[in-house]
């Protein structure tokens, strides 16, 4: 029984050691996820532009808030709202209606409200319809201010398709800067206040802001300059994380060190085969029962043989046209009875994907045909377009 013991120990000890090996030698692995996150080191967070943002900002008073705008007026009522400006540098979870509403009464009164976003969906895509600004994604990624010829001074953004904006009355708006000649950085007055909006937050990035070689601290400085007011309020979702004296919980401080992480790590797994091992030396004889058996297997076998086996691809297009606007219709909220051109601009403004493949996966869909007999490449061909369009209709099967 000892000899088991000892033989589990040493068991436990390699193991331990083996993890130890890999977290001290391996380096950990890049994340190059969008994050935005103001405390993350990350290439793609805000760490560094949330460390110099003070210093920028020279003589004016900024305050950060990771509380909604409607629930940060509700306490501050009496805040001077000609002297402040509200600050969002890519709020992933999006706006509310109540608080966008709120925001631009702000605006309307004298403050001023620029925004920095990828995504212009829920309260964020009000702003756009109430200021009469469109969205749309194309392949461009050359970035330049329009006040500054100099070419040396375009910035290039690795991501080959981009968000720019379009209006109807440019007259009455100012674009401040452009994907080559497509409108990324624009203002214009609202009430008494201004509204600027850049689709280009990614410049605001560690990685951009620390690259020489792209000099995109050129955007920074820019961006921050249309900072005017004496008064900043920075909407931060993740202000809360990592930095209010709340957050110093036992288990935040201990997977913020490397050495106590490891040591958490060793104790869970050390109880596991604790548990483990000797739960099996406990645990009573039972008598086996076979599984009950599943036949969902053959199920699908038989539906294969159906459509795909006996090259029934009409079928199988049918189907999956009918799962992709099924899709559409409970995931993105988009209404597919009539495949219009407001439904081609909310399917863009949804599936971020480009022009040309929403109208070749529109057209496939009002061309579809069931009395005509369809070829395997044409399956495929519309597999491709879900792809591009990033449509899962399984996802919304599950």
């Amino acid at each position: 029984m000892k000899t088991e013991y000892i033989k589990y120990f040493v068991y436990f000890l390699l193991a331990a050691f083996v993890v130890m090996f890999i977290q001290l030698y391996f380096p950990n692995p890049i994340n190059w996820n969008r994050n935005f996150n103001t405390q993350s080191k990350d290439p793609y967070g805000l760490y560094v532009f949330n460390q110099e943002l003070p210093h920028l900002l020279k003589d004016q008073k900024l305050v950060k808030t990771s509380f909604t705008p409607y629930e940060y007026f509700l306490d501050n009522e009496q805040a001077p709202q000609s002297k402040t400006t509200y600050l969002f540098v890519e709020n992933k979870s999006g706006l509310d209606d109540v608080s966008v509403q709120e925001l631009l009464k702000k605006v309307s009164n004298g403050a001023d409200l620029v925004i920095a976003s990828e995504n212009f969906y829920y309260g964020n895509s009000y702003i756009l319809d109430t200021l009469k600004i469109h969205l749309h994604n194309i392949k461009t990624n050359n970035l330049h201010f329009v006040n500054k010829g100099s070419s040396t001074d375009t910035l290039k953004i690795k991501d080959e398709y981009n968000n720019i904006f379009t209006v109807k009355d440019p007259e009455h708006y100012t674009a401040i800067a452009k994907l080559n000649n497509n409108i990324s950085f624009i203002s214009t007055k609202f009430g008494k206040g201004t509204v600027y909006i850049s689709s280009s937050p990614i410049l605001l990035t560690n990685f951009y802001i620390l690259n020489n070689e792209a000099k995109s601290s050129i955007f920074t400085e820019e961006f921050v300059s249309f900072i005017k007011k004496e008064n900043v309020v920075w909407f931060d979702e993740n202000y809360n994380i990592g930095e209010r004296e709340s957050n110093n919980s036992i288990l935040n401080v201990i997977f913020k060190h490397k050495s106590l992480r490891f040591a958490w790590y060793t104790l869970i797994i050390g109880l596991l085969l604790y548990v483990i091992f000797y739960g099996k030396r406990k645990q009573r004889i039972v008598p086996v029962i076979d599984p009950v058996k599943n036949t969902t297997v053959e199920y699908i076998e038989t539906v294969g043989n159906l459509y795909y086996q006996e090259n029934n691809h009409t079928q199988l297009l049918n189907k999956q046209i009918k799962f992709a606007l099924y899709f559409i219709r409970t995931e993105w909220k988009i209404i597919t009875q009539d495949l219009n051109q407001d439904f081609k601009t909310k399917l863009q403004q949804k599936s971020l994907a480009n022009t040309a493949d929403i109208d070749q996966f529109i057209n496939f869909i009002t061309n579809f045909n069931i009395d005509t007999k369809y070829s395997q490449a044409d399956l495929i061909q519309f597999n491709q377009l879900l792809e591009k369009l990033h449509i899962n209709y399984g996802k919304s099967r599950k």
